[in-house]
């Protein structure tokens, strides 16, 4: 059985009552043989811890045992509803007011029951909480009115059975009224409430104001760190084997102290670094974890370009030309006199119209007719011919027609290594020059032509490979005029980034280009004529269409 000592408080007395009579009574129904015995020294103890405070607020407790009388005293209700639902059967309580010492100017009631749900009672729905701290403490139920802090405290000592040290800043009062609650969960709900905190060391726990352990928690780092700092610093030098030494430089300097400093000589790729002896061990296991040795990469890219064209021309020539005579009149009819406009048949004799004059008078001069439609394909490689010649007149009929179809492909394939998270660029083809005169100075500079590749390859976790691409095709268009002697440039690229597996071929782009053009020459009117317009027409057809694709295939080199 513990024995609780007097307070220095009558309220504290009041307390150590409350716990000290539902324990006897425990201990009375737990060893009935035994009861007269201890409840004897238990009242001896109680008296003996009583008398001292009587005498001592004797006075005090004679002025005030009216009004505490005359005052309700403050109690839990047997039963609790909603979330506090809560019910035992009989449970004892101890009231301040009807303790030995009536005179107390504070009342407390300390209950302790055990947790048996009340089945009478209808379930309640409990909201559901977020995860809270799990406390281990005695469940106790507590019911204290403007308790001065101090004996709270003392009264969690006795509960706890830890040694309780205050600090002088903490002061206050409390009330509160807790119904089986762990008592160090009611000592932290006191303790936020009141702006403080606690430190426990071993048995011996510490309460103070938070301010009071912030300054010392400052002050105990500010000492730990000016007696570190107080060692005479050393200086070492790391040689590093694959990391660049000017590279490292800045992201060790947020590793050392206030007194420490580094530097890089390129040279010999080593670190030269100053610092007090704590700080190394740090610095040379960050040395370790990046001085590594970099994985490579093989990047194999493949250029496709596909061109298509196609074209069609077809174009007709029709002349006719002759006379009708009659006893009194000649009327001659026929197409464009004018030369370039004849046509390229010849015939002998020569008709009655002719283009120009005719080689030679009789049977055998030869001449032209003139066309009255003189549309022909542009480079013909087919034809049909119709002529007929007459005493009176002379037609020809010429259809001529050319077809083209062209395919073609070309494949680029650069290829390169490179390091994991290191730019590599390859580019193949032309550079052109390009003179420029500025204050009468003649410079010559060169623009790139080429076919270029520019990776920066990253290796996962996993084993896969992220890769900001640049593919850039760039050529001499010829179909454009030449501008001061500088051809105009064609260009094709691709800029992204992708994610592809080891071994893995990804499609980056494509560029597509197509054109149609369809010209038509025809004569007014008669060319709009439904299918007969044909003769008098003449219709060309080019199609063109160019494909660029990019493929990309990064391999893990071993090593």
């Amino acid at each position: 059985m513990k024995t609780y000592g007097p307070f220095f408080r009558p309220s504290g007395l009041v307390l150590a009552v409350a716990m000290l009579v539902p324990r006897l009574a425990g201990a009375q129904a737990a060893s009935p043989a035994t009861a007269p015995g201890s409840s004897a020294t238990a009242a001896a103890a109680v008296k003996s811890a009583a008398s001292p405070v009587k005498q001592h607020h004797a006075e005090t407790a004679k002025t005030s045992a009216g009004q505490v009388a005359s005052q309700p005293s403050f109690r839990l209700p047997a039963t609790l509803t909603g979330n506090a639902a809560l019910a035992s059967p009989s449970p004892q309580t101890l009231s301040a007011a009807a303790g030995p010492n009536h005179a107390i100017p504070n009342a407390a009631q300390i209950t302790v029951k055990p947790a048996v749900a009340d089945a009478s009672q209808p379930p309640v729905a409990q909201p559901v909480a977020a995860a809270v701290k799990n406390y281990t403490g005695e469940a106790i139920s507590v019911n204290l009115k403007d308790v001065d802090l101090k004996d709270f405290f003392r009264l969690i000592h006795e509960i706890s059975g830890l040694n309780v040290v205050l600090d002088p800043a903490v002061r206050g009062s409390v009330t509160l009224v807790l119904d089986e609650v762990p008592w160090d969960q009611a000592l932290d709900i006191v303790l936020r409430n009141n702006g403080l905190s606690k430190e426990l060391d071993g048995n011996v726990l510490r309460i103070a104001t938070r301010d009071t352990l912030k300054r010392e928690a400052n002050d105990e780092r500010d000492l730990l760190k000016a007696e570190t700092e107080a060692v005479d610093p050393v200086t070492v030098t790391r040689i590093l084997s694959y990391a660049k030494a000017s590279e490292l430089m800045n992201p060790l300097k947020r590793f050392l102290s206030s007194r420490g400093d580094v530097m890089a000589i390129d040279r010999s790729n080593t670190l030269i670094i100053r610092d007090i002896p704590a700080v190394m061990p740090q610095v040379d296991n960050l040395i370790r974890q990046l001085d590594r040795k970099s994985q490579q990469v093989e990047i194999q890219a493949r250029v496709v370009q596909a061109s298509r064209s196609f074209a069609r021309d077809i174009g007709t020539q029709f002349g006719v030309a002759g006379f009708n005579a009659t006893p009194n009149t000649v009327n001659f009819y026929g197409g464009n006199p004018v030369a370039a406009q004849g046509s390229p048949l010849f015939h002998q004799p020569a008709p009655p119209i002719v283009v120009g004059s005719p080689t030679a008078a009789g049977p055998s001069s030869t001449g032209q007719i003139p066309l009255n439609v003189n549309l022909p394909a542009v480079a013909p490689t087919s034809g049909f011919l119709f002529s007929r010649v007459s005493p009176n007149y002379t037609l020809d009929f010429i259809i001529t027609a050319a077809e083209s179809k062209g395919v073609g492909k070309l494949l680029s394939s650069p290829q390169l290594v490179t390091q994991n998270n290191a730019l590599a660029e390859i580019k193949q083809g032309t550079q052109i020059p390009i003179q420029t005169t500025i204050n009468n100075t003649i410079s010559v500079q060169y623009v790139d032509a080429v076919l270029r590749l520019q990776v920066t390859p990253q290796i996962t976790a996993d084993g896969n490979v992220f890769m900001e691409v640049v593919v850039e095709n760039t050529q001499v268009d010829s179909g454009i005029p030449l501008v001061n002697g500088i051809p105009a440039l064609s260009t094709q690229s691709a800029k992204t980034k992708v994610l592809v597996g080891d071994g893995g071929t990804v499609v980056i782009g494509g560029v597509m280009v197509s054109q149609q053009q369809t010209n038509v020459l025809q004569v007014p009117l008669l060319g709009n004529i439904p299918l007969i317009g044909h003769l008098f027409k003449e219709t060309s057809v080019k199609v063109q269409s160019q494909e660029l694709l990019f493929f990309l295939t990064p391999r893990l080199l071993p090593g």
